[in-house]
C-alpha cells in the first residue's frame, strides 16, 4: 500500500466516511482524481498533502517524507532525501 492510499484511508476513518465519494467531498476533488490516486496512476501534489495533514493534524515532515516514495522512483534520491528525516 502506498502511503498516499494510508492517508486517504485515514481520512475516511477520522470523519467516519463510508464511501469514496464522500471522501472526494471533503477533500474538495473529483472522484476520477480519488480514483487515479488509489490506483497510482498520479500522486497526490503538495498542496493537497498539506491539507490532508491539518486534517488529520500530523506534522508537515512526516507527510513530506512519508510521501517521498510515491512522488519519485530513483532510490539515490530518496536515501538522500531521507538521511536528514528526522525520527
Amino acid at each position: 500500500m502506498t502511503y498516499t492510499n494510508e492517508l486517504l484511508d485515514m481520512v475516511k476513518a477520522r470523519y467516519s466516511l463510508t464511501s469514496e465519494y464522500q471522501l472526494a467531498k471533503i477533500l474538495g476533488i473529483s472522484q476520477s482524481r480519488l480514483h487515479n490516486w488509489r490506483k497510482e496512476l498520479n500522486s497526490m501534489d503538495w498542496d493537497m498533502a498539506f491539507q490532508v495533514a491539518d486534517l488529520l493534524e500530523i506534522n508537515d515532515q512526516n507527510v513530506v517524507y512519508g510521501l517521498l516514495e510515491d512522488k519519485y522512483e530513483n532510490p539515490r534520491l530518496i536515501n538522500a532525501l531521507c538521511e536528514g528525516r528526522p525520527n
